[in-house]
């Protein structure tokens, strides 16, 4: 069970019930059992740290407690409270506190079961942001022929922290030639497959190369100009890309700088991959999508197969199959004021022979307007679960 700190506030003793404490230590008790996470009292410089500071209001007279030390933290100021002793009182006075001086805040109030569900959606936001401000993401190689895929790394660096650094396609192939990879389940598992070994290990290769430039350079995601490899070293990045999509390491196709930043906060709000794909066809009576691409995270899929890449023929790329269920479509851009999250019900994996290889018919709850008239380039991420509420309130919050 992990561990949650909180500071501890109520009104002076004079002027409060002496059993307050030990109401508070069982209100407390109860809470941490349907959170997942132990809640303990901490000193106002310890919960400053953390990446939810929480304010547990215990009565009232607690006001003048928060004034003294509220400008240790920031906002959001997140206010805990309980159903006796006047604690929702107090609270309502300290919002009115912050909203006469232009802050945030928010009283968390009701069933423990309520209260401890908000409590994990701001911990993913507030944990989400404290992630991206210390990101590092490389993109070997520009987009290219993907017009509107590029990024202001000037922008998303004020937006949240997150760098973008460039590197030259030849650092990669360069470690590439070096050869090697770290033998892990999911190398033995695709060398298990029944592929084309000598091309499998190719393939290899280039996810070991890249877990190596990623640890020299202490990188938490990468884009890859996938179809320039093709005739530089004759394979391409999509086992690569689904291997470190598994490990949490955001991975994207084409070099694609806004797929990558994608990518990067899903993992970062969510933890979990997602697969990029690009619309391949749609259907605006039942709002269906056929998204389709040569690579998604190898842990993603029910069951996947090896096949060659879609457009050259060549390399190893991956086709698979994955039950119906909830899905959620994503896409931001790097300033952050433009996103697309979509709901979804995945009908069907497919396996056209004129298509990426693999392929998902998604059916969308909202139709497709925004995909014909306002899309954030070609390529969306989507996850699995329905994540729309968490992801609008993650961009609200920002």
């Amino acid at each position: 069970m992990g561990e949650l700190k909180v500071k501890f506030l109520m009104g002076p003793p004079e002027c409060n019930d002496k059993n307050i404490p030990y109401y508070s230590e069982e209100f407390i008790n109860t809470l941490s059992e349907k959170l997942g996470e132990k809640i303990v009292y901490a000193e106002i410089n310890e919960v400053a740290e953390e990446a939810l500071p929480i304010y547990f209001i215990a009565s009232g007279g607690a006001e003048n407690a928060f004034q003294a030390i509220y400008k240790k933290t920031t906002e959001p100021y997140i206010l805990l409270t309980t159903p006796a002793y006047n604690s929702l009182a107090a609270s309502m006075e300290i919002m009115g506190f912050l909203q006469e001086r232009g802050l945030k805040g928010e009283i968390l109030h009701g069933s423990f079961d309520d209260i401890a569900e908000r409590i994990k959606n701001l911990k993913k936001i507030a944990e989400a942001k404290k992630r991206l401000s210390t990101m590092k993401l490389a993109c070997f190689g520009e987009p290219g022929g993907l017009i509107a895929s590029y990024s202001d790394f000037e922008t998303l660096k004020k937006r949240c922290g997150t760098e973008l650094i460039m590197f030259g396609l030849d650092e990669l192939v360069s470690e590439f030639n070096k050869g090697g990879y770290p033998e892990n389940k999911y190398t033995s598992e695709l060398k298990n497959k029944g592929f084309n070994l000598d091309e499998v290990e190719k393939a290899l290769n280039v996810y070991g190369a890249l877990k190596r430039l990623i640890e020299k350079y202490d990188l938490d995601g990468v884009t890859v100009k996938c179809f320039d490899l093709l005739n530089m070293i004759h394979t391409t990045g999509c086992l690569a890309l689904a291997i470190l999509n598994a490990e949490g390491i955001p991975a994207a196709c084409e070099g694609d700088q806004k797929s990558m930043i994608s990518m990067a906060v899903m993992q970062a709000l969510v933890g979990d991959a997602g697969f990029m794909a690009n619309p391949s066809c749609m259907d605006t009576k039942t709002n269906e999508i056929i998204f389709a691409h040569c690579t998604l995270p190898i842990n993603m899929p029910d069951k996947y197969d090896l096949v060659t890449h879609f457009e050259s023929g060549i390399g190893v790329a991956i086709t698979s199959d994955i039950i119906p269920q909830a899905m959620t479509i994503f896409k931001c851009d790097e300033t952050m004021s433009r996103h697309c999250a979509e709901r979804a019900e995945l009908v069907e994996t497919m396996h056209r022979s004129d298509l990426c290889r693999t392929q998902m018919c998604l059916k969308l709850n909202d139709g497709l307007d925004y995909f014909l008239t306002r899309p954030i380039s070609n390529h969306h991420i989507i996850i699995k679960g329905d994540w729309k509420n968490l992801i609008e309130e993650f961009f609200a919050s920002l």
